[in-house]
């Protein structure tokens, strides 16, 4: 019964946190792509020049009709080609709460960035199951995580084929990265998705990365050292052990060919980040562990509840610098 009652709260986020940022524009719905990957910008983009700030998207893919929100920096021309950056949520989270939680408007403002915050399969603020993570994940103390069954890398191409109508997109830099569940993703979507240059995953986990679809990939991880609900030795190799699972970091660093034991470590607030050495290129390797830290988000407001901790460092900063450093 207690694992069922941390199931139920688990890579969670509080469906509270719903303050309206939004500036009430709703695309009309746009058609689903089942292509794995999306080509390149071939036809006109940027052409909506009016759909600045925050707004409120709903699209179909895969299916399904789904839902998001997209924040892109005023000032900004809509013809020039901007990186993207995918910001995933937890379960019981939303795409709202993503952007209450992690910031990341503040990161898009200063670096010229277009931002999405897409909501689960599930809806937001709910308890269905958000994201299609794989098979045979690390668990959650011994509960198998809840796994979505429809397309979500089909959602990922609709939702860059209707941004891309508000703002030409830098398809060579498009990352992700996500909390908890959210986190999961961005290690799946790391593996499978050739068009994700790289990821930043905070406090979820992985499978063993055999099905990888795509080469070597610069990924940064995060975790609480104190994490309730997500083990951090699924992604973290210094902490307790998951009986019978590789943790996400080493699994990554043997991926990308990095050195699988020797790390260089950097002080960071309230942790410390270790990266792997002998990593190609386009393949380096992270991981930082908060200590004390529970299962939040790093530099997280704490306007944002409960799944937000302000005394670490901010993990939406560290992930671009990784981004600019490892993935340009």
């Amino acid at each position: 019964m207690r694992r069922a009652v941390l199931l139920s709260i688990v890579l969670a986020a509080c469906s509270s946190c719903s303050s309206d940022h939004t500036t009430g524009v709703s695309d009309a719905p746009v058609g689903a792509v089942d292509a794995p990957v999306a080509p390149p910008d071939t036809e006109a983009c940027g052409v909506r020049a009016d759909h600045r700030g925050l707004t409120h998207r709903t699209i179909t893919a895969g299916g399904l009709t789904r839902t998001y929100l997209v924040y892109l920096p005023a000032g900004s021309s809509p013809t020039a080609a901007m990186p993207l950056l995918f910001v995933m949520h937890g379960f019981t989270m939303s795409g709202q709460s993503m952007f209450d939680v992690t910031e990341a408007s503040k990161l898009a403002d200063a670096e010229h960035v277009a931002v999405a915050f897409p909501d689960g399969q599930g809806g937001p603020n709910t308890t269905g199951a958000p994201w299609n993570v794989g098979a045979d994940v690390c668990p959650s103390y011994g509960v198998q995580p809840p796994n979505a069954t429809g397309d979500d890398f089909a959602f990922l191409d609709a939702m860059k084929a209707d941004i891309s109508q508000d703002q030409c997109l830098d398809r060579d830099h498009v990352f992700m990265t996500g909390f908890s569940m959210g986190g999961y993703f961005a290690h799946h979507a790391n593996c499978m998705r050739p068009d994700i240059r790289a990821a930043a995953p905070a406090s979820g986990g992985t499978h063993d990365l055999a099905s990888c679809g795509a080469g070597p990939k610069p990924i940064i991880i995060f975790h609480g050292a104190a994490d309730p609900l997500i083990p951090p030795g699924c992604d973290d190799p210094n902490a307790i052990p998951v009986a019978g699972v590789t943790p996400s970091a080493k699994a990554w660093a043997i991926h990308n060919g990095c050195s699988a034991t020797t790390t260089v470590s950097t002080s960071v607030q309230g942790g410390t980040c270790e990266a792997f050495v002998g990593c190609p290129a386009n393949g380096q390797v992270t991981v930082c562990s908060f200590t004390a830290m529970g299962h939040c988000w790093a530099g997280g407001p704490v306007t944002a509840g409960v799944y937000a901790c302000p005394g670490y460092a901010p993990a939406t900063e560290l992930a671009w610098q990784f981004f600019k450093q490892h993935a340009w």
